[in-house]
Order: C-alpha cells, then structure tokens, then sequence
C-alpha cells in the first residue's frame, strides 16, 4: 500500500518575474495584472491540496464545488515582499498551518511554481525546527544549474553543444552581447541583411523589455531604444533572427524525473495577441498530428536527457515558432509553465485519458471593470459557463483573482481545436460590453 504523503503547492509564479523587473521605475504596475496567475495552482494534481498563495484565492469554495476539486486548503502570509517561501517563513501562523497539514506523518510532498534558492532555506526550516520531512520530487537540488537553464544564453549554450544550431529543430541565427554597443552593432548585422530581429534580456519573462528591429528601422534611434530600457546593460542579451511571416508558435511541456526518462508533459498551441504577448494556450491531440510536433518533441526530449545527465529535474517548457518546415526554439522556462495547469486540469477534472475526447485551454480577457463581483461575470457569460461534472463542453472561469485588475482567464472544454476557438470568441463577444474589445 502506497503512503498518503499530504502535498502542499506553493505557486510563487511571480518571485523570479519580481527579481527581473527590479532595475524599472515601476515594478509594481507591471506586477499588478500578474498575481492571478497564482490561481493556476488550483487544478494542479492533486487538486485535494494545501496550496499557498500571494492573496487568498477568489471565490475559492465556488471554484471547488464547481468543479468538485475537494478539499482544498489555501493560506497566505501576512505580508509578501518578494519571495513567497520568505514571506511564508515570516509569517508563524502560516509556517504552523503547513505543520498541521503534515500531519502525524510529520513529511509533506512540496511542489513550487519554481524552484528558487529561497526553496532551501524553507525546506531547511521546516526540517530542523519542525520536523518536518520535506519530499521535494520536482526541484533541482543543483541551483545554480536550474537558474543557468532558465536564461536565454543557458538555452543557447545548450543547445548549440548538442549540434541544434542547424536541423528541423533548432535555434534561430544569434548572438550573445555583453555590452549596448555588442547590441547595436548585432542589431545592424541582422538589418544589413535584410533580416528582422529581436533583443531579449537573458532573464527576461512575460515578453517584458522585447525590443523588434525590422529592415527600414532608423538606424540612429536604435542605441537610444536599446538605453532607454531598463533591462539591458545590467547582464548578457541575446539578439537574434524575429521569425515571422506564416509562422505558428508551438509550445511543448517536458518532465524530468527523479528516477526514470524524460518524458512530453503536454503538447500545447501558444495564443497570441499582437507579435510577442501571449494571452492564452490549449492542448489539443489534433496538436500532435501537426508537422512540428515529431520533430520539436525529438529535439526537445534531447534536450532533456542533456539537462538529467547535468542534474536537472522537474517541469520546464520550450516555445517555439514553427515556419516551412522549421522548428524554432527561443525560450526554454525551466519550471511548470502557463499551460501546465491545462493538461492537469484535464487530467484530474475530465480524466487521465481527455484528449481522446476532449481539447482544453484557457484565453485571458482584460479590461472588465475592476472588482467585477463573480455573479456579475456569470450572468454576462450565461449557459457558457458549465461545469465538466454535467456538461461535454463549456467555460469555466479561472484565476479569478484577477477580477480585482479587470482580467479574467477563460478554460474552454471543447470536443476539438475548431469548436474551443469559437467558444472562446462567443466567450470574448458576450463580455464585449464590459471590455469595449473591437468596438
């Protein structure tokens, strides 16, 4: 008989989003419409959980009943200032919830967002003060390592040293810089050419600081574009080819065991608004019939053994750009990613087999009016919202601490890719009133 060992999720999702920003003015104004995606945390397996938070979930007992998730414990430290584990740590009634929740087994199973140096010295913590065994199945001890992944030139290197600067699956022409003037003088290589191209912080996160140069930019305002960002000159950058034209933008979820082969997680389509801001994905079987799955999947899977044989293990996701027969990696997010919820809320709430029936993925609306009460959202969506207890297909709205900012994330259960796009586009017209999207 295998041992009950209570999980705790602690979905930190921002804490290294929060680190990258620092050098801007306004760092909280960019994380403002960012703390919902903590929500996320809900549908990962097991949904009967203890789950940490920034703030409280929204709406939590709704949620759960809805969807018949269990029983779900969420606390929230008093403060938070930067690092969840930190602010858990500083908070001694949320440090003794996490003690009861262990239970007399004394040993929890913890699973973060991502796994931060602050990890340790909460696991430490629990250990030596409480007793606490802390099972850690998808964190890389080696820290150092799991940072080094995270980065753009981390990626680069990597790659490039198992020969994937060419082939079906590969990196787009590139170059590290360590200096705006190794940025600009690059910048100017790609434009001679007449090639488009894009500059990328090496920490960067949620496309924030990405600067597109395209043929025909002014080639004298591109040193003061560069300067006038805040998220370049304090680290590496990356410039490298802006793949466009008839271009679709793959995503695929890997897994690292402790013990065994890396394996795909979940196969996903990244939604796009505009060239670099993703506003949802969705996971779909038809997505594996797709001429870049083979090859991206192959090569990410490569790319996977590479990270185990270093000491790597746990989640991480590479998007990609696929064009003419060509897989183009240019992030890798060593970590669960957006979309991990997605497969397992699949998974937990429709069943361990869903995608031979269903497709599921979620699009996130913004500007509702802020703190949009929760009935007021239903009553505008209608007979859309319908609960995967009683229905084939529907909407469920999610991350609903995002209501306090004006955005919601919409999940679709839908029977195929064509009828999830016309439920989310149903989805966007009834809430059209409250948005003013496309008025």
């Amino acid at each position: 008989m295998t041992e009950h060992v209570p999980t705790v999720c602690v979905s930190n999702a921002i804490d290294t989003y929060r680190a990258f920003l620092a050098p801007a003015d306004d760092v909280e104004e960019h994380l403002a419409g960012c703390f919902a995606q903590q929500d996320q945390a809900l549908y990962w397996a097991p949904t009967a959980k203890l789950l940490v938070t920034y703030e409280p979930v929204r709406d939590l007992e709704w949620q759960a009943g809805f969807l018949g998730l269990g029983e779900v414990v969420n606390i929230s430290p008093a403060k938070t200032a930067g690092s969840l584990f930190a602010d858990v740590l500083a908070d001694p009634s949320a440090v003794e919830a996490i003690v009861r929740y262990a239970g007399p087994g004394r040993r929890v199973r913890l699973i973060p967002h991502t796994t931060t140096a602050e990890l340790w010295q909460f696991a430490d913590v629990l250990a030596r003060e409480h007793g606490i065994r802390v099972d850690l199945p998808e964190s890389t001890p080696d820290q150092a390592l799991r940072d080094l992944l995270d980065t753009k030139t981390g990626l680069r290197d990597l790659a490039a040293g198992l020969g994937m600067a060419t082939g079906p699956f590969r990196l787009p022409d590139g170059v590290h810089c360590t200096s705006t003037e190794d940025v600009v003088a690059a910048v100017g290589r790609f434009l001679d050419s007449g090639t488009p191209c894009i500059v990328k912080a090496d920490r960067g996160e949620a496309s924030t600081g990405l600067l597109v140069f395209k043929p025909g930019h002014d080639r004298a305002a591109i040193s003061g574009e560069v300067l006038a960002s805040p998220f370049y000159g304090t680290g590496p950058v990356v410039v490298e080819e802006f793949i466009s034209g008839a271009v679709e933008f793959p995503s695929i979820e890997f897994v690292v065991p402790a013990n065994g082969e890396p394996f795909v997680f979940s196969v996903t389509e990244m939604l796009f608004e505009g060239e670099t801001h993703v506003r949802g994905d969705v996971t779909a079987r038809e997505l594996e019939q797709r001429w870049w799955c083979a090859p991206f999947a192959e090569g990410g899977l490569r790319l996977a053994s590479a990270m185990r044989d270093r000491g790597y293990r746990g989640h991480f996701g590479i998007d990609a750009i696929a064009r003419d027969g060509e897989v183009f990696m240019h992030d890798l997010n060593a970590r669960r990613t957006g979309s991990t919820h997605l497969h397992e809320f699949g998974v937990e709430v429709l069943g361990p087999n869903y995608l031979d029936t269903h497709v599921v993925g979620h699009f996130v609306c913004h500007g509702l009016p802020t703190d949009m009460p929760l009935d007021q959202l239903l009553g505008a969506l209608g007979d859309l919202v319908r609960s995967p207890k009683n229905a084939d297909t529907g909407i469920v709205p999610a991350e609903l601490c995002g209501l306090s900012t004006g955005r919601v994330s919409l999940v679709a259960f839908c029977r195929n890719l064509a009828e999830f796009h016309d439920m989310i586009t149903t989805a966007r017209a009834a809430l059209r009133d409250f948005t003013g999207e496309h008025k």
